[in-house]
């Protein structure tokens, strides 16, 4: 069963996004989406314009999952970068090699945990950038269960979200993308949060003592019509949020 609401809440961390949506209500629930709109997703537009709007809509999609996805993971602070030795070119010789990896890493560290987004080096090679929650490992260690080539490890500190996405603008219009996997994340990585309706009122009231607005603006969709949109981030970062599943 659906429901139909026009407020909705997404919490990633100590990030909240609220949307209104004015002047159409949004349904969330079985047969959400019909067929036909399954297929249309499907066709290639045969105008450029149109196609290069799809595919640039495809990627800002791609961009907030991940960076959904990192800020609702604080434990993924080290950024690792695996580079092939050898001149790997396609993603579908280069993607079950990473695959291999992961599978020894969570073998030999079984805290292992990672968000990945593969990018093409200038010269066509395939390497991949990982924020994950390596401490304390050699990085010998980490290149010997790699055994592809040449690892780097670093700590990062800040907007860890925006640092992993930047690589992904230009390579996700890379013909070799299509219908690839974007990228790459543990299973066990948590999901960001979604409420809607007059639960997603009742908590941007309830816990409005500890938000602080980042920005607010209004935008228009062609399907939805006007959108408000507010960023908040929650003022302390250890905030228990003891919102029950029944409430969600």
């Amino acid at each position: 069963m659906g429901e139909f609401f026009q407020h909705r809440l997404i919490i990633s961390g100590f990030e909240v996004e609220y949307f209104y949506y004015k002047d159409k209500s949004i349904y969330r629930g079985y047969g959400a989406r019909t067929k036909r709109e399954k297929v249309e997703d499907e066709i290639v537009p045969k105008d450029e314009k149109v196609q290069e709007a799809k595919a640039q809509s495809s990627v800002n999609r791609t961009r907030k999952e991940i960076r959904r996805r990192i800020n609702s993971n604080p434990q993924l602070t080290k950024f690792l970068t695996l580079t092939f030795r050898d001149e790997i070119t396609e993603m579908d010789i280069a993607n079950p090699k990473f695959n291999l990896f992961t599978q020894r890493a969570k073998d030999k560290w079984p805290e292992f945990q990672y968000l990945a987004v593969p990018e093409f080096q200038k010269s066509g090679r395939v390497h991949y950038h990982l924020l994950c929650n390596l401490r304390y490992v050699l990085s010998h260690d980490i290149e010997k269960v790699w055994g592809e080539g040449f690892i780097n490890i670093r700590r990062l500190h800040g907007n860890l979200g925006w640092y992993l996405c930047k690589y992904l603008q230009k390579d996700m219009f890379d013909k070799r993308m299509f219908r690839k996997k974007k990228y790459f994340c543990s299973q066990d990585l948590a999901k960001s949060r979604e409420i809607v309706g007059k639960k997603a009122q009742e908590f941007l009231k309830g816990y409005s003592h500890n938000l602080k607005l980042m920005k607010a603006t209004i935008f228009h969709n062609e399907f939805i019509g006007e959108v408000e949109f507010t960023l908040l981030h929650f003022r302390t970062r250890s905030l228990d949020l003891k919102w029950s599943d029944e409430q969600t």
